[in-house]
């Protein structure tokens, strides 16, 4: 049963993947697919595998991952409500993950964080960030929803969402100190 169910997950992540590219000419950074059971689950398999040794089983991140260690690299950060993943945008969180942080991280910024496009096909990782996304309060993915072309504007949700992104903050400010919204 649970082959099966992996089975068919892998077949909706390809499907849907084709789907995103068709509609977006050919960019598949573009859309992630929301609350689609099997597509989560694939994403949490595809999730266990290759992204939980670092970021952990429950999306908390490393210890003090806002600082860099002793090698000078950043930990991983947490992709739960407590971390900065939700700042982002579909089609940033695609990029990340495909190609790593070397076309968005500021200089200086130093991290172990891996490219996996010759790992993960696009639907894997499309699948790896909704399961993600699944896991986050209905504030923060409403929040990170508004992060997306046509997406819903910050204006029409509740909520203080002005307070400065984590990722902004400079090596060694503690963002879990930061303000948050009251989600």
């Amino acid at each position: 049963m649970v082959l099966a169910s992996i089975v068919v997950a892998a077949g909706l992540v390809t499907a849907y993947d084709r789907l995103a590219i068709g509609r977006h000419g050919g960019k598949a950074a573009l859309v992630v697919p929301r609350d689609v059971p099997a597509v989560v689950t694939a994403g949490g398999l595809v999730y266990a595998q290759h992204c939980a040794a670092c970021h952990g089983t429950e999306l908390q991140g490393q210890p003090d991952w806002w600082k860099p260690g002793a090698d000078g690299m950043l930990p991983a950060p947490p992709h739960d409500a407590t971390g900065h993943t939700w700042q982002h945008s579909d089609a940033a969180l695609y990029d990340l993950t495909a190609n790593g942080l070397a076309n968005v991280a500021p200089p200086g910024y130093r991290s172990a964080m891996p490219a996996f496009a010759g790992t993960l096909d696009p639907g894997q990782i499309h699948a790896v960030i909704a399961y993600i996304k699944s896991r986050w309060p209905a504030g923060v993915r409403a929040y990170q929803a508004a992060q997306n072309p046509g997406g819903p504007s910050l204006a029409d949700l509740p909520g203080d969402w002005t307070y400065p992104p984590s990722c902004d903050l400079r090596f060694g400010a503690n963002p879990v100190n930061s303000p948050k919204p009251g989600r």
